[in-house]
């Protein structure tokens, strides 16, 4: 049964903080359409873990030459290197600050007395509404430019 004192003992700033980091996490996200990266790198993974185990991917790439791999290989690593240089700041600002403000919010959370569990699964809760939040004030509040 859960107490309902520990709610009274909740770090309220470094929470908001949370919150508010991962609302402007999400908004960029969704502003941006970044989303569309995210799953073409989550894509590419995946067919990477399952190459070796499926024969008819294993075929098709044995099609192509080794070479043409590594050309493209190592263009999308400058393109991406580029890329991060050219954003830098903004790329600090959006993954930085949501860090240092999960940091502060797990450590203010061990401080008030909260066990790993109950923590954890406070900051993914946070960090998840913000996300969304973020998300629904791109598509409904503020609209950003669509295709």
């Amino acid at each position: 049964m859960l107490k309902f004192e520990c709610f009274f003992k909740l770090p309220r700033l470094a929470l908001i903080t949370l919150w508010l980091a991962y609302a402007f996490l999400g908004w960029y996200l969704s502003a941006h359409h970044i989303i569309w990266l995210v799953g073409a790198f989550i894509t590419s993974v995946a067919l990477a873990v399952v190459w070796k185990s499926s024969p008819l991917l294993e075929r098709f790439t044995s099609l192509g030459s080794q070479g043409l791999f590594v050309v493209v290989s190592i263009s999308l690593i400058i393109s991406l290197s580029v890329a991060s240089a050219i954003t830098w700041t903004t790329s600090f600002t959006l993954f930085v600050i949501p860090f240092v403000s999960m940091v502060l919010a797990q450590v203010e959370m061990s401080f008030s007395g909260f066990d790993k569990l109950s923590t954890f699964l406070c900051l993914m809760f946070i960090a998840t509404t913000g996300l969304a939040f973020g998300e629904v004030v791109d598509v409904n509040i503020f609209p950003s430019n669509r295709y």
